[in-house]
């Protein structure tokens, strides 16, 4: 899911080094719409045909494809029961590992936010103004809670709290168990990143400022102005918030803050990158992909470490795991590098 998790860390202690080879590439039969999940051998991509593709992790082959109606419009989620997916005309869907539709849930808009799951809970959000929890098993509502404006990017889970974000601004903290608001933060500025929390900290990114509160009373306790606008999710290693802001058609700059005070560590530039980009945070690097390569930055410093090759990249479908890295391409191309 988005982050690697329900707090949306996006940090993995290992990561591939600087000797990537290509493993494998595969052509589908639309582009990419986003990030693929991994887990147990299978990656799972979402199209813009509107089918979720199934491949295998070790040789990109198809094992299945799965026809949602209509455009998926999330990254799929993967938990114990199969995949969730979200769709542009408002449904929420469990798929199987054999991709069979387990259930399926409708709301009153449609649904960018890839469901999150947790605790047999499915938690979403909604551009009808409402964060919803579901029962993961059934599909079945549990609670819905109704936001100041559309709900469009995905909640956090941490500590029995759920995170969520809405378009006018808010960011808000429900009990995970009954839907019941403890505090709300108001940011007055479009939101551009799910929230991330660790260490009884809750981070998010607006337009132009970054934001750390409290976790348990939604205390401001530092704001930082990034200038151009965050155009990534934010990654969490440790003590070191990192983002990427930029724009369309810009050199974008990869920024490191102390997650403590929201000091500045260092600020590299980063390539040219397109509207929206990915990032992911190891113990020694930072990974990122920008039009035509992929790249890695010290942790550390932001020295680049590597650059990899990779003609009509698209910086948003970048995906890792300790082993291997992801990305889709414009000619409808999913490939696969390892060291």
């Amino acid at each position: 899911m988005p982050g690697g998790g329900p707090a949306h860390l996006s940090y993995l202690p290992l990561a591939p080094g600087g000797q990537l080879k290509e493993r494998w590439s595969t052509r589908l039969e639309s582009e990419p719409v986003g990030p693929p999940a991994m887990a147990a051998g299978r990656a799972y991509v979402a199209c813009e045909d509107g089918y979720l593709y199934c491949l295998d992790l070790e040789t990109g082959r198809p094992f299945w494809r799965h026809d949602a109606g209509a455009s998926i419009t999330s990254m799929p989620a993967v938990y114990d029961r199969g995949i969730l997916l979200a769709t542009s005309d408002g449904r929420v869907r469990s798929l199987s590992p054999g991709g069979e539709l387990a259930w399926e849930a409708e709301v009153g808009g449609s649904v960018s936010s890839t469901p999150i799951p947790d605790g047999g809970k499915v938690f979403f959000g909604s551009a009808d103004g409402y964060l919803y929890c579901l029962d993961a098993a059934s599909g079945e509502m549990r609670w819905s809670f109704r936001a100041e404006g559309p709900v469009e990017v995905s909640p956090c889970l941490y500590q029995g709290q759920v995170f969520g974000v809405s378009y006018e601004g808010d960011l808000f903290a429900l009990d995970a168990v009954t839907g019941r608001l403890v505090w709300t933060f108001q940011s007055h500025a479009i939101p551009v990143t799910c929230p991330v929390a660790d260490e009884g900290r809750v981070f998010i990114a607006a337009e132009l400022e970054a934001y750390c509160l409290d976790a348990q009373s939604g205390k401001l306790l530092w704001k930082y102005a990034t200038g151009p606008t965050v155009i990534s999710n934010l990654a969490l290693r440790g003590t070191q918030l990192t983002m990427v802001i930029g724009g369309e058609g810009l050199v974008s700059s990869t920024l490191a803050l102390d997650a403590r005070t929201g000091d500045r560590m260092w600020s590299v530039a980063s390539g040219e990158t397109s509207s929206h980009t990915l990032l992911y945070a190891s113990n020694k690097d930072v990974y990122l992909c920008a039009r035509d390569q992929l790249m890695a930055l010290s942790a550390e410093s932001g020295v680049p470490s590597f650059e990899v090759e990779l003609p009509d990249a698209i910086p948003h479908t970048l995906a890792m795991t300790e082993e291997l890295v992801l990305v889709g391409t414009g000619n409808r191309k999913v490939y696969c590098y390892a060291e």
